[in-house]
């Protein structure tokens, strides 16, 4: 069977990319390198972290291409008794840290940037939205604690509807995608309500939350005159929620 006029077209292209100038070759790799979402789960019994992250496919087209892409990605999240093993980009990627299903946000977690590595240039970040139903008493000052241990996080997405009843690390290997949440409006209203309720009641912290992103300069103000009965604004980075697309390996 003879190929399509298409198919005949992108194998042409493909066949001729090695004869380009290597200049251009290296800048089509780099502009290859796509936004990603790394999930990154702690254990704490093995002391390491894993992941359900698949590497950059840059890092497995050819040498050429794994040799730029790792000018790029670098292994990440080490601890004290495991290299780094996870390729992530600060300025690419969005580090997802999952509510644990046993203890949800616990030590480990409030703790994850002084027990791991490599997270001092995070510039995403990522946690779950727990149901005031399911929440631990310890879990919000817990994911106030780990939000502020990021010193270069300019953004926080608080992702909605994820499962937290079993170890999502069972599920292999997967694609996340952060997206606008399908939900009505008067669901959405509580929900922030609820966000915002929660870390002021038992953080003391006014938490900005919202579905887009805006001048953080606006979200975050300092109180020019705080007292005991007034919640101290605290300045973290604007909260943006999303939800969760989840695409396992075939």
């Amino acid at each position: 069977m003879s190929p399509t006029p298409l198919d005949a077209e992108s194998r042409a292209a493909f066949e001729f990319f090695p004869q380009l100038p290597a200049e251009l070759r290296l800048e089509i790799w780099r502009l290859s390198c796509s936004e990603r979402v790394v999930e990154v789960f702690y254990d704490s019994d093995e002391d390491r972290c894993l992941t359900t992250s698949e590497p950059p496919a840059i890092l497995h087209a050819c040498r050429e291409s794994r040799n730029e892409g790792l000018r790029v990605f670098r292994k990440s999240f080490g601890t004290r008794s495991h290299e780094p093993r996870i390729y992530f980009c600060p300025e690419l990627d969005t580090l997802y840290l999952p509510r644990p299903a046993l203890l949800g946000y616990g030590d480990h977690a409030r703790d994850f940037t002084e027990l791991v590595g490599d997270t001092g240039d995070v510039i995403d970040l990522a946690i779950d939205y727990v149901d005031p139903v399911i929440r631990q008493p310890w879990e919000t000052y817990n994911k106030f604690v780990l939000m502020e241990s990021f010193p270069k996080v300019k953004e926080v997405f608080l992702v909605v509807g994820s499962d937290h009843s079993s170890d999502e690390l069972e599920v292999g290997p997967r694609t996340v995608q952060l997206v606008d949440p399908d939900i009505d409006m008067m669901a959405l209203d509580d929900l922030l309500a609820s966000v915002k309720e929660s870390f002021s009641y038992e953080v003391g912290v006014e938490l900005n939350v919202d579905l887009e992103k805006n001048d953080p300069q606006e979200q975050i103000k300092q109180d020019p005159t705080p007292d005991i009965k007034t919640p101290t604004l605290m300045p973290l980075p604007p909260v943006l929620l999303k939800a969760k697309v989840v695409s396992a390996r075939a």
